[in-house]
C-alpha cells in the first residue's frame, strides 16, 4: 500500500472518537446482557504495517486469544476482528449464562455468548462509523476464533501466511465491568481500496466538522 493511504494523526482521532461514539451503544447492550454496568471505550488507534500486528498484538493481549470476526460489506471490503485474551472473558461470558446451566451444555453456550459479545462491539463500532462517514455497511455472521493473534489473522485473511507492505488499523478497547477490565483490539483487515476510501472519509469528516466548529 502507498505511504499516503496510511492514516494520519488527526484521521485516526477522528477514527477512535466515532468508535468511541458508536461503543456507547455497545455499552448499553452488554450490560443488558450480563446484568451490570459495562463501558466500552476506544483509547486510541495504531495503524501497523501487516507484518507488525501479530507481534503487536501478541505482547500487548497475554496467553490464549480469542477472535470474533464478521467479513465486511458496502463501504468498505475486508474482515473486522475483535481479539482479546480467553482467560479475560471468561468472567463475563459466564455472566451471560443462567446460573443452573448444565455442565455439558457451558461450552456450546459460552461459544455463542463469545460470538454475540463480539457482533455487539463489531457492530455498534462499524455501523455508526460506516453512518458518520457517509455510507452504508454489511457485516456476516460473527465466527469464533482462537489460537495465536498470527493464526487468527491469518485465517481471517483466509491464507496460510501474512504479507507485509498493507497497513491495518488498529482500535484500543477498554471492556470494564463492574469487577473487570478486558483489553483488547478491533483490527480491521481491509483491502487497499477499502483502505484509501476510509482515508478519504475521515478526511471529509474532519473537513465537516471543523466547518461546524468554525
Amino acid at each position: 500500500m502507498p505511504p499516503e493511504a496510511a492514516l494520519d494523526d488527526l484521521e485516526r482521532d477522528a477514527l477512535a472518537e466515532l468508535g468511541n461514539i458508536g461503543l456507547g451503544k455497545a455499552s448499553t447492550a452488554l450490560g443488558r446482557m450480563v446484568g451490570e454496568l459495562v463501558v466500552v471505550s476506544v483509547p486510541s488507534v495504531d495503524v501497523l504495517p501487516l507484518d507488525e500486528v501479530a507481534p503487536s498484538l501478541e505482547a500487548a493481549l497475554s496467553g490464549p486469544l480469542v477472535g470474533v470476526s464478521e467479513s465486511l460489506g458496502g463501504i468498505f471490503d475486508g474482515t473486522a476482528l475483535f481479539l482479546f485474551p480467553e482467560a479475560d472473558s471468561l468472567p463475563l461470558v459466564r455472566a451471560v449464562l443462567p446460573p443452573d446451566v448444565p455442565a455439558e451444555d457451558a461450552a456450546l453456550l459460552e461459544e455463542e455468548a463469545l460470538a454475540e459479545l463480539g457482533n455487539v462491539v463489531l457492530n455498534s463500532a462499524l455501523a455508526l462509523v460506516a453512518n458518520q462517514l457517509g455510507g452504508g455497511i454489511d457485516t456476516g455472521l460473527p465466527v469464533v476464533r482462537r489460537g495465536t493473534a498470527g493464526a487468527i489473522l491469518a485465517a481471517c485473511r483466509g491464507t496460510g501466511g501474512t504479507v507485509g507492505g498493507e497497513d491495518l488499523p488498529l482500535l484500543h478497547i477498554d471492556l470494564r465491568a463492574t469487577a473487570q477490565t478486558i483489553g483488547g483490539r478491533v483490527v480491521l483487515v481491509l483491502d487497499a481500496g477499502s483502505m484509501g476510501r476510509l482515508k478519504a472519509s475521515l478526511g471529509g469528516f474532519i473537513g465537516r466538522s471543523r466547518a461546524v466548529g468554525v
